[in-house]
């Protein structure tokens, strides 16, 4: 609920570097389509699902949660 993460699960929203360097428009790209385990950039070897496992989430919704999570940036 923080945007810390979670252990070996999720990274740390509030200072992901990743976060930062990215538009509203590459990160709705990005969340549309996930990440696998297998990709070399995910470095927690566990599959992000496109739209969080949750495919009735609209591209407004997905900007919404953007929005969200710029908010626990520091």
């Amino acid at each position: 609920p923080d945007g810390k993460g979670l252990p070996n699960l999720g990274k740390d929203m509030t200072s992901s570097e990743f976060i930062k360097t990215q538009s509203d428009e590459q990160l709705l790209a990005f969340l549309k389509v996930g990440r696998p385990a297998s990709d070399p950039a995910n470095t927690v070897g566990v599959d992000m699902p496109p739209k969080g496992g949750n495919p009735a989430l609209t591209d407004q919704q997905l900007m919404d949660i953007i929005a969200y999570i710029r908010t626990l940036q520091k």
